[in-house]
């Protein structure tokens, strides 16, 4: 029997949430699908780096960033990521054509439209989909840099080459692989000057690059931080 919380959640949704049909699924590599969604409320504007909930039956919602905002065909892509057996990657493993979707959103999370001309981002795989909506708003030859913890090397690659989100270190994660990661946000602020910095991703490793950049600020612009998880919590965006 439904649990109390997924009954509300439920009813909530029905309430609050567009319905959006899946009208592609590509599946990008191993771990990685592209959907691509369709819906009427798609046709009006949204920010890049905003956020979408899925809300997926009896678990409650998980958040994406959308990317490739068409708008006038009423469309947007999401990146999910198949990570374990959590109920997002379960949702994103079963997604059909057809299939029809409740989403809250899109709404404010990152705000990539205020920041400045030159941008260095850091994150993980649940960053991607956010990179690339960053590299769509400002255009090829923009300014931006990127890095990003993984576990996969290759298959990252691979994605984010799909994805064309432009230069970007990857940095496998291993014992010490946050001073590594240390290294390389800093000589991409070092490349471009008064840049502003942006942190997403696993809320310990901003914890821990914030307070290594906090020790011996090097020179750069505004700091945005967005935690899309941590280790053994559910979505913290």
């Amino acid at each position: 029997m439904a649990s109390v919380t997924a009954m509300l959640s439920e009813a909530v949704a029905k309430l609050f949430c567009d319905e959006w049909t899946i009208a592609g699924v590509r599946q990008v590599s191993q771990h990685f699908r592209r959907l691509d969604l369709s819906g009427e409320a798609l046709r009006k504007p949204h920010g890049a780096g905003d956020k979408v909930q899925v809300m997926i039956s009896g678990t409650g919602p998980r958040t994406y960033t959308p990317f490739s905002h068409r708008p006038e065909q009423g469309a947007v892509s999401l990146l999910v990521y198949l990570h374990g057996e959590e109920p997002g990657a379960r949702w994103g493993r079963e997604a059909a054509v057809g299939a029809r979707v409740r989403v809250f959103g899109p709404r404010g999370s990152l705000p990539f439209a205020s920041l400045g001309s030159s941008v260095v981002l850091f994150g993980d795989e649940t960053s991607f989909a956010a990179a690339r909506a960053l590299r769509e708003l400002r255009g090829a030859a923009a300014p931006l840099a990127f890095v990003f913890e993984v576990t996969d090397p290759a298959e990252s690659e691979a994605v984010l080459a799909e994805l064309d989100v432009g230069p970007h270190a990857l940095v496998r994660r291993g014992a010490d692989h946050l001073a590594e990661v240390e290294r390389q946000v800093r000589a991409a602020l070092a490349r471009h000057a008064g840049a502003d910095l942006v942190l997403c991703g696993n809320a310990r490793s901003i914890q821990s690059l914030r307070a290594a950049l906090k020790a011996d600020p090097p020179p750069h612009g505004r700091q945005k931080v967005k935690a899309y998880w941590s280790p053994g919590k559910r979505g913290l965006d």
